[in-house]
Formats: C-alpha cells, structure tokens, sequence
C-alpha cells in the first residue's frame, strides 16, 4: 500500500515539472510573439510619421523698376540646386562644384535631409531639381543709393525699399521644394517631389522716376569723382533720372560698408552743402525780378562790407561788368553789390520759392536734408549779407536741391518738386501713378527773368568759367561754385566743388545736371564728368542734327 502512494506522488510531481515546463515554453513564445508586436508597431508608428518636407529655395517680394519698366532689382539671376542626398547625387555635385563644397555635401549626405547649393552652372541628375533664380541685387547694383536695402529681416532699410516697403510687401513671391522624408527628416529615395512658384507675384511693385541708361552713363563716368554727387533731372517736370551718390555700396555687403570709413551708406546727393557761386543765381533771379538789375559795375577785385573785405576769385579785378559778365566771370563783388541794392527778404523768398531750405520728403523715411537759410534778423549785417548773396555763410543746400533749382530756370521759372517715385506698378504691367508726398509747383520767376539767366548761363558754358565742362556735341547752361569748408588738410583748406547746369536741344532745355565734388582740395574731375555726362545724355537722347 505504501508503495503504491509513493508511485502515485512520483508521477504526479513529474506531471507538474511537464506543466511547469510547458508553460515557460509558453511564456517564452508568447514573449517573442510580443517582442515582434512590439517591433512591427514601431515600424508602423514611424511609417506613419513620414511626411513632407519643406525646402525654400528663394523668397522675394516686388521688384523696383525704372521709369521704362526695366528692373532695378531682380535683374541678375544664379543657378540654385535643390538636392534630395543621395551617393550618386552628391557625387555629381562634387564633380561639378570640383570639390569646392566637399565639406558641406558630406554632411548633408551623412544627415540625409534634403538642401539647396547655388552653383555656378546647372547639374542633372534625378535626385537634383535646377531653379534659375533672381538675386534682389546684383554684383553691380545700379542706383544703390535710390532702391535701398534690406534688414536682416527682409523689410527695407533704406531708399525705396523702405519708402515703399508695403506696396513691394504685398507682392512677395516664394520657391519652395516638398519632399517625402521619414522621421528622421531623411529624404526617400525615388519618392516623388513637389515645386510650388510663386515668384511670378513679385513682378508688381515700384516704378522710380529713373532711366537705367541715364544712370549708367553717370555711374560709368563718376568712377574717379571721389566723395560727391551727382543728379540728373528731366525738364520741365522735374524727374529724376539719375542719382549716384559716391562712395557707392553693394546693398547685399551692408556690414563692409558700415565699417569703412568714407561713409558710403550716406546719401550724399540728399545732403546739405554750402552752394558756393551756384546760389548767385538766386540773386540774379531776384534782381531782374524787382527792376534793381545792376547794369554796369565797376569790379576792383575786393569790395568791402560791414568793415571786412571780400575778394572775387584770387582778388581778380574783372573791371566793368553787367550782369552776363558777373555770372560768366563769377564776380563776387557784383553780387554783393546787387544784395545791397535789393535787400536780403526778397532773396530769402526766392531762395524758399526755388525749394531751398525745404525739405524733399519721397516716402516714410526716404527724405532730404532741408538745408539751411539764413534767419532775416542776422542778414540785416552787411558782412552776413556779403556771405548769403555768393553762397556762403549760412546757407546750405543739397545737390538735389540745386539741381531742382536749376530745373526751375530752364522750365522758364517753373519750380517743380523733385520726383523719385513714378508709381506701382501690377504683375501685367498696368501703372497706377503716385502722387508725391511733397508735391510743389509754382512760378518762382517769370519767364522773361528765366530766359534771361538761360542767356547767362549758357554764355557762361562758351565763354566763362563753365567752359571747361561744356559739352561739344549740345547747347549748354553752366553755373560753377567753390564753397569754403573752413576745415583744413595739411594747411589747406579744403572746399566744394559744383558744376550746376542743364542740356538743350532745338526745342530748348531737356536735362539739369548737377556734379558736387566734397571736400577736397582741388576740382579734380569735376568739369569732365559734367562734360562727359552731358555728351553722352545728349548722344543718347537727343535727336541728330540734319
């Protein structure tokens, strides 16, 4: 009996260590059945977070033009690859770069996320899209100083792009690539990919008043001015077709210029500068207007006001002269003479009605400097009135001022306000026109009294002290002026050289020019780039003689 119960327990306890067994093997395939579950819902969850990617290639906003819809910005353009990696991919941007970028395509090779390389030519390959796109500017931007630049955040800065920054907003464009990458950010292999182009938005914007060839010609040839100015106005209304301020800059390397020292993000064409001999037109112009015209003056070289004397150029005595004679030879002492006999109010209401001492405002931000008159009260001093009726003292004035100026004697007494901005233009070309922010015309001078000092001014360019910088193949008007600075280099003080004068045709005058050499020591070029200017405005523009 007692070993029956034994026999019975053996197998039940093997019984037990089977079943025991089994379900440890259970266990363990039921735990890899898990594992696998657990692996293909990873697999599952990452398949489900591939998605799109997206590339931005460019971005821009709307193009400013010149006065014949020729783009000022976007005119250039570079080839740009949008890369999905791959090692064939790679390796023919390798070979086509010549190892110029290795560095870079090794790394984007490694993380495998897609990216774009400007390149020099186009490449194929499947795995690479080639997009030909517009730079906002180019290696050489023309009218710098006019379109502006942009801030670090795509919004304008300066110059146009920041007078007109919402209108060239609202028609921004954009280049993006989409790719399908897994969730790692890893482009996949052989998917397909999607562009979306926007760009085509960015051909509305501005429309300035300047004529790239206008532009081009005074760029080409003020190369060797130094720091100056130069300003080209259209007559009768006064539009500006070129304006180069020197130094220039490259909009697209703002941090260099910032650092030079010759300050060439200052727009030197909007700054005020003692006008020297070109205000005695101003006088001039007051002097046929009330009736007091000084017919003959007797020059000795000096003249004496308020207990200091005044010397013509190098105290050259010029002996009799009219008015013709004063502004050809550019005697000073006729014309301090002549502001006696006026009296200072009527030239300082002159001076106003010709825009001096006004500020030219083109848009927010985008303005000149006002230049400054001389208050009344200090003119009733002979000597401060001496100063005022040559252009010295305390008047001040810009090159755009001047040119404006100009521009109201050969549109017989007409001023107009200065004009930068033409208007907006649509993405099919349509113009809708702006109206300037300041926007002045009156009659400053009558016609006759304009006429006159056309008369003068071209005898002055034949005969006088413009005839260095006349040009040989048109008619011509000239006023020249030298300024004192009162600043001295090596114990010579340094001045302002201007050449302020318009171009004619047979119809009468057709351009203003105004050429400001600042602050220097001599003339240089002065009197060539006003002539080569002007001979190359008139053989551009000006129909041939038959």
């Amino acid at each position: 009996m007692k070993s029956s119960r034994k026999g019975n327990l053996s197998r039940a306890k093997n019984r037990a260590y089977l079943l025991m067994f089994l379900l440890l093997i259970l266990m363990g395939v039921a735990g890899h059945s898990l594992a696998n579950v657990s692996g293909d819902a990873e697999y599952v969850a990452a398949a489900g977070q591939q998605s799109l990617y997206q590339l931005d290639i460019a971005k821009s906003r709307g193009t400013i033009y010149d006065c014949a819809l020729r783009p000022l910005t976007g005119g250039s353009h570079s080839w740009v690859a949008a890369v999905a990696p791959t090692i064939e991919a790679i390796g023919a941007l390798e070979t086509a770069t010549g190892g110029k970028h290795r560095d870079r395509l090794a790394l984007a090779l490694e993380n495998g996320k897609p990216f774009f390389l400007a390149l020099d030519r186009p490449v194929e390959h499947d795995c690479i899209d080639m997009f030909l796109v517009a730079d906002r500017y180019g290696e050489e931007q023309p009218a710098p100083h006019v379109v502006g630049y942009l801030d670090s955040q795509g919004r304008g800065a300066s110059g146009i792009e920041l007078a007109m920054d919402d209108a060239l907003d609202r028609s921004q464009g954009q280049l993006s690539v989409y790719y399908q990458v897994d969730a790692l950010g890893r482009a996949i292999a052989g998917a397909k990919r999607m562009v979306a182009d926007s760009m085509k938005e960015t051909a509305g914007g501005v429309v300035a008043a300047i004529d790239l060839d206008i532009q081009q010609i005074v760029e080409e040839v003020s190369q060797t001015l130094g720091q100056g100015a130069v300003v080209v106005t259209e007559v009768p209304n006064c539009e500006i077709r070129a304006l180069a301020s020197l130094p220039d800059f490259q909009p697209d390397r703002i941090g260099e210029a910032a650092q030079r020292k010759d300050s060439p993000l200052v727009n030197r064409a909007f700054q005020a500068y003692a006008p020297g001999s070109v205000f005695k037109l101003v006088t001039a112009a007051v002097e046929l207007e009330s009736g007091q015209e000084l017919k003959s003056f007797d020059c000795t070289g000096s003249l004496n006001a308020g207990g200091m004397l005044f010397q013509c150029f190098d105290g050259t005595a010029h002996g009799q002269v009219d008015l013709k004679g004063a502004i050809e030879k550019s005697c000073n002492c006729y014309f301090i003479s002549a502001a006696r006999a006026i009296g200072s109010q009527p030239i300082l209401n002159m001076a106003y009605n010709l825009g001096l001492g006004v500020e030219q405002e083109f848009g927010r931000g985008l303005f000149t400097a006002s230049g400054t008159l001389p208050q009344g009260e200090s003119l009733t001093n002979f000597r401060a009135l001496a100063n005022f009726s040559f252009g010295q003292g305390d008047v001040t004035a810009s090159p755009l001022q001047l040119c404006a100026m100009m521009n109201a004697i050969a549109s017989d007494g007409v001023y107009r306000s200065p004009k930068l901005i033409a208007g907006l233009v649509d993405g099919e070309g349509s113009l809708t026109p702006h109206r300037p922010v300041t926007d002045v015309t009156l009659q400053a001078m009558s016609q006759k009294t304009a006429r006159r000092l056309q008369d003068c001014l071209i005898n002055a360019a034949e005969n006088g002290t413009g005839a260095r910088g006349a040009p040989e193949n048109c008619v011509s008007g000239i006023k020249t002026g030298t300024a004192q600075t009162g600043r001295y280099e090596n114990s010579q003080e340094l001045s302002h050289f201007w050449y302020c004068g318009f171009l004619s045709d047979g119809s009468g005058p057709r351009y203003c020019i105004t050429v400001l050499k600042e602050s220097a020591l001599e003339s240089g070029d002065t009197a060539r780039i006003f002539r080569e200017i002007g001979e190359r405005i008139a053989g551009l523009k000006f129909a041939p003689e038959a």
